[in-house]
């Protein structure tokens, strides 16, 4: 295994780009899903007041999953952990969770910043988003 694809601290391998988005996928459709049927219910009409929202559920759902139980459910469809990047522990709390998830939410709102965001691990050596840096977390497989 190159260096690229071994964890610092374990055996357990980085998760790759590509199975870090099939995650990523299944985690929109959740938040979309969830955002559409609180909007439902509580008849948020106006464009910002549904973006908001959807940051809002966004935030609310990385936050909980992440800080609590280490992954979303993308993450464990796809076997994927969130873990502290120096010795992986997991859950990674809420303190650190709160900070990867605001800075996953802030980095939405600019179109380019999202998308820098979704490509940076594949030329970083720890295969992290600009979130996982701002959080101090890497994501591994198991």
């Amino acid at each position: 295994m190159n260096r690229a694809n071994q964890a610092p601290y374990g055996t357990l391998p980085l998760a790759s780009w590509g199975v870090r988005a099939v995650g990523a996928v299944a985690d929109a459709a959740v938040i979309g899903v969830t955002t559409y049927l609180i909007d439902q219910v509580a008849g948020i009409r106006a464009r910002t007041g549904y973006l908001y929202l959807d940051l809002g559920v966004s935030f609310a759902y990385s936050f909980a999953l992440v800080g609590f139980w280490g992954r979303t459910l993308g993450m464990a469809w796809m076997k994927l952990d969130a873990v502290e990047a120096v010795e992986g522990r997991t859950p990674i709390g809420p303190a650190r969770a709160a900070v990867r998830s605001l800075a996953a939410g802030l980095l939405t709102i600019v179109p380019f910043a999202a998308f820098l965001d979704i490509l940076w691990p594949l030329w970083d050596y720890r295969n992290q988003t600009l979130h996982d840096k701002a959080a101090g977390t890497i994501v591994l497989r198991h």
